[in-house]
């Protein structure tokens, strides 16, 4: 994990190398929380960026960009190339590498393949390839979109980088906010946010996040139309050609890849920890990853009401004593957590600042706070495993503890047609007044089945929401996630199984269940799904963030709900206000709206101010001021009751 930021001259007089340098620090320094063990700068008057490096493989000699033997070609990479080992075998011999770094085969390979190489990739990464005598650039994105890449295609120059506030501190970047971005349906459910289905925003106009599996070139000349290298529509193609095979076909190499995908993944020459929920995604990450290294550098938990009531934090104890590893939990009281973090105003700019969005959710709190205890605990922890990308694939939302559906087509009833029909108008620009008269024939691909459909969907609702969260929260603590359950293989093999096979080997996630069987026992494989942060009662979600918003209203409406820049009127911030604090019906939806008002106040205000290249965030690293709350796998906290003891 690292980040890089910079630009591409297209026309008009270029700005003095001090004016290019000034420019590239103020970028730089909103990615050092991404890159904080070094800098470099690359500038040779028409391509100019930054690179911040997170040091993980070859921590001495990895250092970025990259060069080809004769310094013909440029590289940059954020992320990780698991099988830059394999790749190497299958080079030349006669090429040169001066660093045992994953990011090298990079360079190497561009220069015998050219932009086709990235089919050849299996990692997460943002790349940037340049070639300088013929003043080209190539600019591409892992296949799933797990590492960010933002570009603006300005007047004068293509703008890049890996963060949208590093972009907006270019002096050239715009910054209206995009209103057409922002999704108000989750006010409608029980949660904070709402992923998108058929977009991935970057809520400025002008400013465009280049899509997993595609790249984009460009010249002094122009700027090319983003090109797909890859699409998970090939492989669902090859479920409906190919004569399907046995489930438990599919079981074993499904089975085999998580092997794999681990594996790969663990390598690091620093620490390696997991985020280990006691679900049966993290536990299948922890006990494939201790059979592949046994020293793992410890397994983290959260330890709030909804993981003890559904027995995950229970789970996620005994599988680390089983398997000899350290184990801590992080206890998040409802009650006392705002006032613990400290929670102001100051705290609600600095989670806008991170998450590049306008948006607030406990889920970024609890893991920006389980990454922050994480690194306090071991300083030099830089990498942590993740079972994010799971469920998307795998049928891991057709039933949790929320959901009272009993089959498959209940599943593909209850949720995925009402959504897919809901998406599908949307996405084709049908005024939503008029969505419910709209023929089910006129949606168009009703030749793939409806969970494949889901799939393509998922692609996007992970870019712009899971994986945006998990990038965002990790990287503001200089760690790297890393996410085994998306390496592409094992999302293509999920995708081409025909879909006479889905209620089969996807209600209730069975093909991820049956593999687990393999590592784990029936009280991890058969455990039923819960959410990160929802169980059946959410109520003590509800008012920690009504606490957070008690504690930093009072100085938002004094900054942001008078002047001439407000952009809602104090009496709305103010009814809203009223409404949240009380226990009358529809408090919560008040309290999220009201949040969602803040947050996009503070966006805006962050997308300009950034234009002054001064940012007055206040960053929440380490120390974490949960380190005490701590419960250990050998006792308990005595100053508190033991997990699980009523308070």
């Amino acid at each position: 994990m690292c980040g890089f930021a910079g630009s591409l001259i297209l026309s008009g007089q270029r700005r003095s190398w001090p004016e290019r340098l000034a420019v590239l620090k103020r970028m730089s320094a909103q990615l050092e929380h991404r890159g904080p063990d070094d800098e470099q700068v690359y500038d040779d008057g028409y391509l100019s960026f930054v690179f911040r490096r997170l040091s993980i493989i070859d921590v001495d000699g990895g250092s970025q960009p990259l060069r080809n033997e004769d310094g013909s070609l440029v590289a940059a990479v954020n992320g990780e190339v698991y099988n830059h080992r394999e790749l190497r075998r299958h080079l030349r011999e006669d090429h040169v590498f001066r660093s045992r770094s994953d990011s090298e085969i990079v360079v190497h390979l561009f220069e015998e393949l050219g932009r086709s190489f990235l089919e050849l990739l299996n990692g997460m990464y943002a790349v940037l390839v340049w070639n300088p005598s013929e003043r080209r650039l190539l600019l591409a994105r892992d296949r799933l979109g797990i590492k960010p890449l933002y570009y603006v295609h300005a007047p004068k120059a293509l703008l890049f980088g890996s963060e949208l506030k590093a972009v907006l501190a270019h002096p050239d970047c715009p910054r209206r906010f995009s209103w057409r971005d922002v999704d108000w349906s989750h006010l409608e459910d029980d949660t904070y946010t709402s992923p998108n289905y058929t977009a991935v925003p970057s809520f400025v106009e002008g400013v465009e996040l280049l899509h997993g599996g595609h790249s984009l070139e460009a010249t002094p000349s122009g700027i090319g139309s983003p090109r797909c290298y890859w699409s998970l529509s090939d492989a669902i193609d090859r479920s409906r050609a190919e004569p399907p095979r046995r489930p438990e076909e599919y079981v074993t190499e499904y089975a085999t890849l998580i092997e794999e995908s681990v594996t790969l993944q663990m390598t690091s020459d620093v620490p390696v920890g997991v985020f280990l929920s006691g679900g049966l995604d993290s536990s299948i990450i922890t006990a494939v990853a201790a059979r592949s290294e046994p020293s793992l550098a410890c397994c983290f938990s959260v330890a709030e009401p909804g993981t003890i009531s559904a027995g995950d934090l229970g789970r996620a104890r005994s599988l680390t004593d089983q398997l000899g590893l350290p184990f801590a939990a992080v206890r998040f009281d409802h009650g006392e957590f705002a006032r613990e973090l400290d929670f102001s105003l100051d705290a609600f700019e600095y989670f806008v600042w991170m998450i590049d969005a306008p948006r607030f959710a406990p889920e970024y709190l609890f893991k920006h706070e389980l990454h922050r205890y994480a690194k306090t605990r071991l300083p030099m922890l830089k990498v942590i495993l993740l079972g994010q990308g799971a469920d998307e694939f795998a049928g891991g939302y057709s039933t949790s503890l929320t959901a009272e559906r009993t089959s498959w087509h209940d599943y593909l009833v209850e949720s995925l047609a009402p959504r897919e029909r809901a998406r599908l108008l949307a996405g084709r620009g049908v005024p939503a007044e008029v969505r419910p008269f709209v023929a089910p024939d006129a949606l168009g691909d009703r030749d793939l089945a409806p969970y494949h459909r889901e799939m393509l969907a998922r692609v996007f609702a992970l870019q712009s929401h899971n994986l945006w969260n998990e990038d965002r929260v990790s990287s503001s603590q200089g760690v790297e996630a890393r996410v085994p359950f998306l390496d592409h293989r094992l999302v293509e093999l999920l995708a081409a199984v025909p879909a006479e096979l889905h209620a089969e080997l996807f209600w209730n996630k069975a093909i991820v269940r049956r593999a687990a069987s393999r590592w784990l026992p029936e009280c991890y494989t058969g455990a039923p799904k819960v959410l990160f942060w929802e169980s059946g009662d959410a109520s003590s979600v509800h008012y920690l963030m009504r606490a957070c918003l008690e504690r930093a209203y009072p100085a938002f409406r004094e900054s942001y709900g008078t002047g001439p820049d407000a952009i809602f009127p104090a009496r709305l911030l103010d009814k809203l206000h009223t409404a949240a604090e009380g226990l009358e019906p529809g408090w919560t939806r008040a309290s999220r709206t009201l949040l969602g008002c803040m947050s996009i106040a503070v966006f805006d205000r962050l997308c300009r101010s950034l234009a002054q290249g001064a940012s007055t965030i206040i960053r929440l690293g380490p120390p974490s001021p949960l380190a005490a709350l701590v419960v250990e796998a050998a006792g308990t906290d005595q100053s508190r009751p033991p997990l699980g003891a009523t308070e």
